[in-house]
């Protein structure tokens, strides 16, 4: 009996227990319920707010202190070569010659007459710088007698008038003697007096106008008179040297003397003065 109603007792309290936890969970779901309901809420819009300016300043100080001793020594030697371009000398247009010298007969014609003195008289002209120009020249001669060879031989005299071609070479024209080389050919008239006739070794008696001969022993010719003589031509050529105003020249002159030709070559030293 007693475990009869201690079984109800235990039945119904678990039944109590049960019954109350079902409306405690009820309860809370619904509080749970109301509580998640949302309740609108109006609240009033503030006004609206002006734009913010933010001023921003900003300070920054840099200080740098550098400490820096540099000790440097250079030592350099330029040397400079200056070179300066030195203008060119003038070349001669016209001008004017004086020049001395001696004159020397060659092969049989220096068996009657001696070396000879000589002068000389030229103008010349170059056309600007050309390499050619032209020349006229006055000689004078003086050939003396050989008294051993031809005791009766007067001294004879040769006058010259000449005219040549001068081809000249600059050799150097920024120094100041301006020296040149030159060669010259050309011809012109031949006047003797007391020409001394000679013979040349075939036979030939050489004289240079109307003149009676008589020769005799031991000596090539003997004049016994001069009737006159006449004009002769030659031809030359010949070259020189020339610093500054002062020359020196040489000349290979052929004159056309009657039987043979008789040859001499004038040596000079002159001047030239350029206009």
């Amino acid at each position: 009996m007693k475990t009869r109603n201690s079984a109800l007792f235990a039945l119904g309290l678990a039944a109590a227990l049960t019954l109350g936890g079902a409306m405690t969970a009820s309860a809370q779901d619904t509080t749970r319920a109301r509580s998640q309901r949302r309740i609108p809420v109006r609240k009033e819009q503030p006004a609206p707010q002006p734009a913010r300016v933010d001023t921003v300043t900003i300070t920054r100080t840099d200080t740098v202190v550098r400490t820096r001793t540099d000790t440097v020594t250079v030592t350099r030697v330029d040397t400079v070569t200056r070179i300066e371009e030195l203008p060119l000398q003038k070349l001669p247009g016209w001008f004017f010659g004086l020049g001395t010298g001696m004159d020397i007969p060659t092969q049989e014609w220096l068996n009657v007459a001696r070396l000879g003195w000589t002068a000389r008289a030229h103008l010349g002209w170059y056309p600007g710088t050309s390499p050619v120009g032209i020349r006229v020249e006055g000689d004078y001669s003086n050939f003396g007698s050989r008294e051993d060879d031809c005791p009766n031989c007067s001294s004879t005299q040769l006058w010259q008038l000449s005219g040549s071609l001068i081809w000249r070479i600059p050799l150097d024209r920024k120094s100041k003697v301006n020296p040149q080389i030159y060669f010259l050919g050309g011809g012109g008239f031949d006047w003797f007096t007391d020409f001394a006739p000679y013979r040349k070794t075939d036979g030939t008696i050489v004289t240079a106008g109307d003149k009676t001969i008589t020769t005799f022993p031991g000596v090539p010719v003997a004049v016994v008179s001069d009737n006159g003589g006449s004009t002769k031509g030659h031809w030359q050529l010949g070259g020189g040297v020339q610093l500054g105003g002062f020359f020196i020249e040489s000349m290979y002159k052929s004159i056309n003397t009657d039987g043979a030709n008789s040859n001499h070559v004038p040596v000079l030293l002159g001047w030239n003065w350029n206009f």
